[in-house]
């Protein structure tokens, strides 16, 4: 196997604290400060606007208010995106090399690695084009990502199990008739531990690389906390890298090295 990928399985956070560890993973990595890393995510129920997009074309901002779902704004490419406790939200922020020579190639191995783990609960998991996983024609995980630099990062979900009322009642498109939960396939709802066991093991097959859990480092999350104080994730708010930013991650870089020295 090539060299063993980091893998942080965070607890439970609100949406924007979620997003500006996500920035904070991309910007030390791009620095060179911290190893590739796989990192489960969970959120509260929450809209994740497209960086691009304007929250009120893709969702009814007052019904996500008077429903209590948190609205945040992605800070990487991707249309928007519908994610509770029962919605699995995966990133992978990596070397570009490691996975292809182009951003599709990227892609394509990303999710052949999400189907291969989805395929050890004994489904037909396969990867379609344009990032994403089906069982039965239907999707079940979906995905997008883009190089920044050296790193390459890409974010997606895992259906688990999902009520469609709950999109149908803020989306403003409705909710794809072709996706599918897990507990659709399986008549049940499989455990947080069992799907990540099957998915890592399934994308260590795949990706011929070890995965070592571990835990965010505090130049990881002092760098999230100062992104986050800074706006990173409001809805409102388009992704800059503002020059307060670019020292926020020269400090937290500072920080990785020292925390690193013998």
């Amino acid at each position: 196997m090539s060299d063993p990928m980091r893998l942080l399985d965070t607890g439970p956070m609100s949406a924007r604290r979620n997003i500006a560890l996500t920035a904070a993973l991309v910007e030390l990595h791009r620095a060179a400060q911290i190893p590739d890393t796989l990192r489960l995510s969970h959120y509260p129920r929450a809209v994740l606007v497209g960086r691009d997009q304007s929250l009120a074309d893709v969702y009814k901002v007052r019904a996500c208010v008077d429903a209590r779902v948190e609205m945040a704004r992605r800070t990487i490419c991707g249309g928007a995106v519908y994610a509770s406790p029962g919605i699995l939200v995966w990133e992978v922020v990596a070397d570009g090399y490691r996975f292809g020579e182009s951003l599709p190639k990227l892609g394509e191995r990303i999710c052949a690695g999400m189907a291969a783990g989805l395929a050890r609960f004994g489904l037909p998991a396969r990867l379609r084009p344009l990032d994403e996983v089906e069982i039965g024609g239907r999707t079940i995980c979906a995905a997008s990502g883009e190089i920044d630099g050296p790193s390459a990062v890409f974010q997606g979900t895992v259906l688990i199990d999902l009520d469609a009322s709950e999109v149908e009642a803020i989306a403003r498109l409705s909710p794809s008739t072709r996706a599918a939960a897990l507990s659709d396939w399986l008549g049940r709802v499989p455990s947080a531990e069992e799907l990540k066991g099957l998915l890592v093991a399934g994308l260590s097959h795949c990706w011929r690389r070890e995965f070592v859990p571990d835990a965010p480092s505090r130049a990881e999350m002092m760098l999230a906390d100062r992104l986050l104080s800074e706006g990173v994730g409001s809805p409102r708010l388009a992704t800059v890298r503002s020059a307060a930013a670019k020292a926020a991650v020269r400090s937290a870089s500072r920080a990785a090295e020292r925390a690193h020295r013998p």
